[in-house]
């Protein structure tokens, strides 16, 4: 057994995991959006499209990642290798202009992404275990956004005073470091079991549901639903108001776009932490919060112009994300605590997150270019309005959720081959 002081050693990585993290999974994410508009000069159709490969990668991707991840034993070999696979597509957007290479890098960042959420989720329930997750994920997120803050500043600076392209060089960086902190997890820390979300009684192996079995639970099936609505409002929103930014003032729009960033991020830092403390009495209250404000942040966005009061709007954001990258997390382990399928079902939720993102992101393409980025943001409130009245009504509360426990002698036959 992990003694304590190996095991803060684990938990001191996985601060720093969570730090690095942030832009290494999404490849630089919104700077993308930015750069091929005021640099590339592409078209809004195009952008669109390439923002949205990696939603639509990772919707094919997700779910098998999931389930890889729930049997491998070998997690941080996982973030190691998807982390040197990002390092390389940032360095292919620099070094090509035209539509298919940049197309391509970004399929690439989408297959690879998949797994990042699901093994620091994973490893992070493999050494605290259930009953210390929602602090510990509080915890995680914090850190996470307090990187996403910290990256958007150097970010912001490089773009203005260097090059945009200096912007993915700095991405390229924090792959290498994050590949360090992964090395600072020990791996006998990480108990296996526990990581998948598998439960034992005394002296027997630990059972695994069935996947029709987690799949056909009502429950797991309204709360994706949710979840995904909620993204297909959000996902184009950011890469939308970024686009908005750089047309109206691009000398300065990497600092206005940091400056977004950054006032979401520094909130996201204080509110993960409350997050996860406040869902010990109740998730769903607590997660009603971030569908509210969507379709508000989204309205905002259609009828203001100006770009310093765009980027306070961000505010929002940030209590909003905060809000939900933490409870979001801890639903999905509520409803598969003692299934062994927790990061299966975070593939499938991903799974439709991406499919989700990726519509949408293609859709708000397209109605921006042909009605204008006021018509975009009110279709996306809209959106939000009917996620938030969905969740509401059909969601139920998940801490403490009763599930049908696996049972049967099929169970135990998976359970030995999973």
């Amino acid at each position: 057994m992990a003694t304590m002081e190996a095991k803060t050693r684990s938990l001191k990585g996985l601060d720093w995991v969570s730090l690095l993290m942030s832009d290494v999974k999404d490849g630089v994410g919104v700077y993308l959006s930015v750069y091929l508009l005021t640099v590339r000069h592409w078209s809004a159709d195009e952008i669109g499209i390439v923002i949205a490969a990696p939603s639509i990668i990772g919707l094919l991707v997700q779910a098998p990642a999931g389930a890889l991840i729930d049997r491998t034993r070998h997690k941080r070999l996982l973030l190691i290798v998807a982390s040197l696979i990002i390092a390389v597509c940032c360095l292919a957007v620099v070094v090509n202009s035209s539509f298919y290479p940049v197309l391509f890098s970004q399929l690439g960042v989408g297959f690879t992404q998949s797994v990042y959420a699901p093994c620091v989720a994973a490893i992070t329930l493999g050494i605290v275990g259930q009953a210390a997750l929602s602090q510990r994920v509080g915890r995680n997120e914090s850190f996470n956004h307090l990187g996403n803050m910290l990256a958007a500043i150097i970010a912001g600076l490089i773009g203005r005073y260097i090059s945009y392209e200096g912007i993915f060089y700095f991405a390229i960086v924090q792959c290498l470091l994050l590949v360090v902190a992964v090395l600072v997890v020990r791996e006998q820390d990480i108990d296996h079991d526990l990581a998948r979300g598998a439960t034992a009684e005394t002296g027997q192996p630990a059972s695994v549901a069935g996947v029709k079995e987690l799949l056909s639970n009502r429950n797991i099936l309204v709360f994706t639903i949710a979840i995904a609505l909620f993204h297909f409002a959000n996902a184009p929103m950011l890469p939308l108001l970024g686009q908005k930014l750089g047309l109206a003032d691009q000398k300065n729009s990497s600092l206005y776009l940091s400056g977004a960033i950054i006032v979401a991020q520094g909130v996201m830092v204080f509110v993960a932490k409350y997050a996860g403390k406040a869902s010990e009495n109740g998730r769903k209250k607590v997660l009603l919060a971030a569908f509210v404000l969507l379709p508000v942040r989204a309205l905002l966005f259609a009828f203001v112009d100006n770009p310093i009061a765009l980027t306070a709007i961000q505010l929002l954001d940030g209590i909003g994300a905060g809000l939900l990258g933490v409870v979001t997390l801890l639903m999905i382990a509520d409803l598969s605590n003692g299934t062994g399928r927790f990061n299966l079902l975070q593939g499938v939720v991903y799974s439709a997150i991406g499919l989700m993102a990726a519509l949408s992101s293609i859709g708000a393409g397209y109605v921006v270019k042909n009605f204008g980025y006021m018509v975009g943001f009110c279709v996306l409130a809209g959106m939000g309005g009917l996620a938030t009245v969905f969740y509401w009504l059909l969601v139920p509360e998940t801490k403490d959720i009763e599930l049908a426990a696996p049972a049967g002698p099929e169970v135990a036959l998976e359970a030995q081959g999973a």
